[in-house]
C-alpha cells in the first residue's frame, strides 16, 4: 500500500483472507484503519507489518551500490537546488509512492 492508498483497500484485503490468513503490509499507507478485532480473533487472522530490510541488509545493499553490482536504474531521482526547496517539498507531498526520490542539493 502506498502513502496515498485508501484505507478501504487494506480493509478489503483483510476481508478477503480465509481462516488463519495473514496479511503482510510492506507499503507505507499513512491513513489509520479500524479493524474488527473480533473478526480477526475468531478467524485467526494476522496483520503483519514489514520494515523491508534490516540494518545489516541495508549496509549490504549500500556496499553493492558502491561496488556497482546493484542496479539502481529503477529509481527516478528528482534533484532540486536549495533555492527550489519549496518546489521539492510540493513534489514530495503529492507523489503517490513508487521509486521517486526527491533530493534537495545544497
Amino acid at each position: 500500500m502506498g502513502p496515498g492508498a485508501p484505507s478501504q483497500a487494506m480493509l478489503d484485503a483483510v476481508g478477503a483472507l480465509r481462516r488463519g490468513g495473514r496479511l503482510v503490509d510492506v507499503g507505507g499507507m499513512s491513513a489509520p484503519i479500524s479493524v474488527n478485532m473480533h473478526q480477526l480473533m475468531c478467524a485467526q487472522i494476522s496483520l503483519i507489518g514489514s520494515l523491508w530490510f534490516t540494518v545489516a541488509e541495508g549496509q549490504d545493499m549500500a556496499a553493492m551500490a558502491a561496488a556497482g553490482t546493484l542496479d539502481l536504474s529503477v529509481f527516478d531521482h528528482r534533484v532540486f537546488p536549495l533555492d527550489q526547496v519549496n518546489e521539492a517539498l510540493a513534489l514530495a507531498e503529492r507523489r503517490v509512492g513508487g521509486f521517486v526520490n526527491v533530493v534537495v542539493r545544497p
